[in-house]
Order: C-alpha cells, then structure tokens, then sequence
C-alpha cells in the first residue's frame, strides 16, 4: 500500500473561520485590548491609534447570534477608522437590566476606564440605544447617538408600551434604569427616531421631559423610517458618515438633514410614505407621492448619466 493511500489517524478538523478580532487582541495582534468572558454580556475592548472611544451595544438582533466570529456593534467601522473601541454583546433581550454588567460598569467608570479620551461616543439602535443613554452617563463628556431609543420599559412608568414583553419584564429596579433621567447628564445626545411612529415618539417625549435634556439633546427626524432608522441610514448612505461627525466632528442638526435627502431615492421610503396616506384615507396624496418619487429617480438618473460623459 503506498503512502498516499495510508489512512490519516488523526481526526477531521472543523474549519472554522477565523473572528475578525483576532488579527488585533489575539496572540500576535497588531492591537492591545481585551475580551471579558460573560454568559450574558461578554465586552471586546481594542486600543487603536486615534484617542477617540466609541462605546457600542448590541440590539435584539444580535441576541441569538452564537457565531464564534460575531462582532460587537459598528466593530468594523471603529476598525476601519481607528477609533478604540468597547463593544457590548448581549446575548439575552433583557435591556442590560443584568446586575453584574452595571456594576462592572460602574466599577470601570470609578477605575477611570473612559477618561483619558478626546471624546466617547457611546451608540446602539433600540435596545442597545437606550443602553448608550443610560451608561454614557457613566462617562466624561460622552457624545450618545441613540438610533429609536427606548427611554425605559419600566411598566410603572410607560404604562402604554405594549412591545417587548421580555425587556418589560426585566428588573427595573436596578440602577440605571431610565434614559430620562440620563440624558441631561452626557455632554451630547442625537436622538434618531421617526416622529410618525407613535410608540418611538412616546420615548422621545419623555426623554425631552427629562431634567437638562433641552440643552443635551437633538433630535434627529427619520420620516417613514420606522423603527429601523439606522438600517435606512445605511440603505442611502448617511450612517458613516454621520457617526464620522460625531466621533471627529461636530455633528449638525443641518448635516443629518442634508444628508437626509437622499431618502427621496429609496424605495422604501415611498412605500412607507404611501402606507402613511393609505392609512389615512388620502389616495390623491398617495398618487402624489408615486409621481414625485418617479421624478426624483429619473431626475437622479439623468444626472448620473450626465456626470457619465
């Protein structure tokens, strides 16, 4: 028998692709950091070249996601930039009600953990949205970019929330449990919502109420957006740039909205606004909005071509 056909004893090996992170805080990595082990919260902090960090938290998306190469929120974009990172994973929909996170952030804070920085920036969507809030107060001069916050899910307090029966059922108790009572404590707080989605609207008006939030924060309108204002950043390409402004910048009510033009090529921005007025009874509105958006495509696309020759 030759060599070739000799069986191979060892076992068959799983490929596994290797995580992202470990070209950075793995064993020869180009970065320092650390990975803290948790069953329900684990963080990833990595140390990069400008003296920028962003602090970032899962949302509900995330939660069940057991990919070993799984990345914390907006990973790739601190990377890209070489912003320093701490990225929160959450692989339980709890609001970070959990009592071991908060006190390790709290104890993180005390160490002096966020200070040292020109700016934090601490952000997340939804869930992760209200946890930007409500640890960046822990932080010196935190920048937050809340994408459809939550301001808390405490029943006694926001009676009239009827969505996530989890979260609502966690320990409000805990510290740190209401984004009203953060937001006028952080240097700066964009608050991106949909001011036609009535249950996010709800959120943001108790923010407002909150003391010192009229001179923190400012509130960034996502029309027909939804609750998934972040993703339709993506989709017209406004969200690195935006989250660009506020880790170097100084992001603008006036950028967001210049930006925010770009909505009127998306395709889901006309069905949402034509679901507006559907709903409501109006169909001249909703053949209006057909047309004009029908304009505005050919109108881009005539000055594509003509940027083209």
């Amino acid at each position: 028998m030759s060599a070739k056909d000799t069986p191979d004893p060892s076992p068959a090996v799983e490929q596994i692709d290797k995580p992202m992170w470990l070209d950075e805080i793995g064993p020869g990595g180009t970065a320092s950091g650390f990975l803290h082990a948790d069953p329900h919260h684990p963080m990833m902090f990595v140390k990069r070249r400008r003296p920028i960090l962003m602090v970032t938290f899962d949302n509900l998306s995330n939660v069940n996601d057991r990919d070993p190469a799984r990345l914390p929120w907006a990973y790739k974009f601190a990377r890209d930039n070489q912003l320093c990172h701490l990225g929160v994973y959450a692989n339980l929909a709890n609001w970070y009600r959990d009592a071991t996170l908060i006190e390790k952030m709290q104890a993180m804070a005390k160490d002096g953990f966020f200070e040292g920085y020109d700016r934090c920036v601490f952000s997340g969507s939804s869930m992760g949205a209200f946890a930007s809030l409500v640890f960046g107060q822990l932080a010196p001069n935190a920048h937050v970019m809340a994408f459809n916050p939550q301001s808390t899910l405490d029943e006694a307090k926001v009676p009239w929330e009827e969505r996530y029966l989890t979260g609502r059922r966690q320990d409000w108790t805990l510290p740190l449990g209401d984004a009203a009572d953060a937001i006028g404590r952080v240097e700066r707080a964009f608050v991106f919502y949909d001011p036609y989605f009535e249950p996010d609207q709800n959120h943001v008006d108790r923010l407002l109420a909150g003391k010192g939030a009229g001179k923190t924060t400012t509130l960034m309108k996502c029309w027909y957006s939804s609750h998934k204002s972040a993703v339709f950043l993506r989709k017209i390409g406004a969200l690195k740039p935006l989250m660009m402004e506020a880790a170097l910048g100084d992001l603008t009510a006036h950028q967001f909205y210049q930006m925010y033009r770009d909505r009127r090529r998306l395709p889901w921005y006309r069905g949402s606004l034509s679901h507006y007025f559907e709903e409501r009874d109006r169909p001249e509105m909703v053949a209006r909005a057909k047309t004009a958006f029908r304009r505005a495509q050919r109108k881009m696309a005539k000055t594509t071509i003509d940027r083209s020759l």
